[in-house]
């Protein structure tokens, strides 16, 4: 074996090694953030809605006990410095609760709370993290 062999040897197991573990870092980094999105999106989807048998034509909204949840989750993204992905599912709760609140006594009906349903999933979706915290060489994970 060459002296250049060795050398590329010795150089290389070193920058394999810091380049895997930062890659793994990175990648532990973005799965954390994307469990917590899928569990967002998971509650909003467990949402049932359909009409009721009032005279105002009341919806009747079930399975929003997960909404509960959505407090831990946004302050798991808050420690993990993802500040713009909290304020969302912060925001996503409010107004959850407010169109949840105005269906039930008649505010909205069936077809306008489908509409907000789905732009709940669609905010649910597009989270993203923070890139400075993603790429970041120490931090949370």
């Amino acid at each position: 074996m060459s002296l250049d062999s060795i050398i590329s040897l010795f150089l290389g197991i070193p920058i394999g090694l810091v380049s895997g573990l930062y890659t793994g870092l990175i990648v532990t980094r973005y799965s954390r953030f994307s469990d917590l999105r899928n569990e967002v999106l998971r509650i909003i989807r467990a949402i049932e809605y359909m009409p009721g048998t009032g005279d105002l034509g009341n919806v009747n909204v079930s399975h929003t006990e997960g909404l509960r949840t959505f407090n831990n989750i946004a302050g798991d993204l808050y420690f993990l410095k993802h500040e713009d992905a909290g304020d969302c599912v912060l925001n996503l709760l409010n107004n959850i609760n407010s169109a949840s609140d105005s269906v039930q006594k008649g505010r909205i009906d069936n077809v306008e709370f489908g509409r907000q349903h789905a732009l709940w999933q669609k905010s649910a979706r597009e989270l993203t993290p923070s890139k400075k915290v993603l790429w970041a060489l120490w931090g949370n994970i």
